[in-house]
C-alpha cells in the first residue's frame, strides 16, 4: 500500500510500481485494467472505475472497473448519473485534479438526503468516493472514480496530493493509448510517415533489422545512453532486457504475420539512478496479405522526459500573438511566471497580462487546464522541424 500519511512523499517502490503498470497498460490487450486492480491496493480502496461520460446528456461508456458489480453499473449508467453530487461538482472545476465526496462537496451533511445516496451509494457498502477528469474531448469527459467502504477511513488532503501527481502520468498514458489504438487501425504505415511523431519511434522488418527510425528515434541512439544500432540491430546496457527485447520482437513480428496472436509487448530499460524507458513493440500487418511480410514497430516512452510543445505550433493553433505562443510553451517545459519574467527582462504582471490573454484565446482559466490542452493537442505529438 501506498504510504500517503506524507503530504506529498508515497513510497516509492508503490508510486514507481503502478506507474509501470500505468505505461505498460498503453499496450496491453486488457487495457488499464490491471493498473485499475492494483490501485485498490494500493489506495486502500472498494472498488475502482473509469470511464468516459458526456458532460451534457450525462451519457457513460464503462472502460475499466474492478470491484463493481454490472447491475450498479448499468443503473448509474441508466438512471443515476445525473443525479451524481461529486460528478457535477466536479463539472464547475478545473480537470487534471482529484476531489472527494467528503471534502469537496458543498453542505455534505445533505449528501445523505439525495435519491443517489439512499438508493445507489449505500445498497452497495459505498461511503467515500474520489474522482477526477482526467481529460477532456468537447462535452466528453474520461474520469477516475475511486470507492470506499464505511470500514475505509474518509479521503485525507494528504491523499488528494499523491493521487495529484499520478493525474499527469494518466492523461499521458490514456492519450497514448488513444492514438496508438488510431495508428493500429489504419493499414501501411509508410516509414515516413513515423517523422511526424515526437516520440521516437522505429520500424523492424520480418527479419528483426532496423528498417527505419525517425527523427527522435535517431537522436535517442546517436546518444548511446540507453540503446543503440550494432550490425542492423537494436541492443541496449543491459543484457537482460536486451533478450526480452528480442523476444517481445520476434512474437510481434510472428503476429504481423499471422503465426501468433496479436499481442503487443512492454519492454522496461533500466536506467541507473532514473526510472526505466519503456519500450513498446506492435505488430505491424502490410495491406499487402499476399505477401505476408512481417514488420513491427517500437515506441520509446521517458516517463521522466519534460513535455515540449513548439510555439509556432501552439501559435497556428490557437491564433495566439508569437510571445503568447512562447509563454504557453514554456508553461508546459516547467517554467513558472516569476522565471519567464526574468529570463525576457520584464515586468511579471506584463507576463500575467499576456497569460490571461492566452486564457482568453484557448478557453481556459488556469494554467493546468492550459498546460493539459496543449498536451492534447497536435503541439505535443506531432515532431517539429
Amino acid at each position: 500500500m501506498i504510504d500517503t500519511t506524507g503530504a506529498t512523499q508515497p513510497a516509492l517502490g508503490g508510486f514507481d510500481g503502478l506507474l509501470a503498470l500505468l505505461y505498460e497498460a498503453v499496450l496491453a490487450p486488457e487495457g488499464f485494467q490491471a493498473f485499475t486492480e492494483a490501485c485498490c491496493g494500493a489506495f486502500n480502496l472498494k472498488a475502482v472505475l473509469v470511464f468516459v461520460r458526456n458532460a451534457e446528456t450525462q451519457e457513460a461508456r464503462f472502460l475499466w472497473t474492478h470491484g463493481f458489480d454490472r447491475r450498479w453499473l448499468d443503473s448509474y449508467a441508466l438512471e443515476y448519473a445525473p443525479e451524481d453530487l461529486l460528478s457535477l461538482q466536479m463539472a464547475k472545476l478545473p480537470i487534471a485534479a482529484f476531489y472527494a465526496s467528503n471534502l469537496d462537496i458543498p453542505h455534505p451533511e445533505r449528501f445523505p438526503e439525495s435519491r443517489f445516496y439512499r438508493e445507489w451509494i449505500v445498497p452497495q457498502g459505498v461511503a467515500y468516493a474520489a474522482a477526477s477528469n482526467i481529460l477532456r474531448e468537447g462535452p466528453w469527459l474520461t474520469q477516475v472514480f475511486l470507492q470506499r467502504s464505511p470500514q475505509q477511513p474518509p479521503f485525507s488532503r494528504n491523499e488528494i496530493a499523491v493521487l495529484d501527481r499520478l493525474v499527469p502520468h494518466m492523461q499521458r498514458a490514456f492519450q497514448m493509448r488513444q492514438r496508438f489504438i488510431d495508428m493500429q487501425l489504419g493499414q501501411n504505415l509508410l516509414a515516413s510517415s513515423l517523422d511526424v511523431l515526437a516520440m521516437p519511434t522505429l520500424l523492424f522488418d520480418e527479419f528483426g533489422r532496423l528498417a527505419h527510425s525517425n527523427r527522435s528515434a535517431d537522436a535517442l541512439l546517436a546518444s548511446r545512453q540507453a540503446l543503440w544500432v550494432e550490425h542492423g540491430h537494436l541492443v541496449t546496457r543491459d543484457t537482460e532486457a536486451t533478450r526480452n527485447l528480442n523476444l517481445e520482437l520476434t512474437k510481434v513480428l510472428r503476429a504481423s504475420q499471422g503465426q501468433a496472436s496479436a499481442l503487443n509487448g512492454v519492454v522496461s530499460l533500466p536506467r541507473r539512478g532514473r526510472t526505466p524507458l519503456v519500450l513498446m513493440l506492435a505488430p505491424l500487418r502490410l495491406k499487402d496479405e499476399a505477401r505476408k511480410q512481417g514488420a513491427a514497430l517500437l515506441f520509446v516512452f521517458d516517463p521522466e522526459a519534460t513535455p515540449h510543445v513548439t510555439a509556432d505550433t501552439v501559435r497556428q493553433l490557437f491564433g495566439l500573438s508569437k510571445r503568447e505562443a512562447e509563454l504557453a510553451a514554456a508553461l508546459c517545459s516547467g517554467q513558472t511566471l516569476d522565471e519567464l519574467a526574468t529570463e525576457r527582462g520584464t515586468s511579471i504582471n506584463t507576463v500575467r497580462t499576456q497569460l490571461k490573454s492566452v486564457f482568453n484565446k484557448t478557453g481556459t482559466s488556469r494554467q493546468a487546464d492550459l498546460v493539459s490542452l496543449l498536451l492534447a493537442s497536435p503541439a505535443y505529438f506531432l515532431a517539429q522541424d
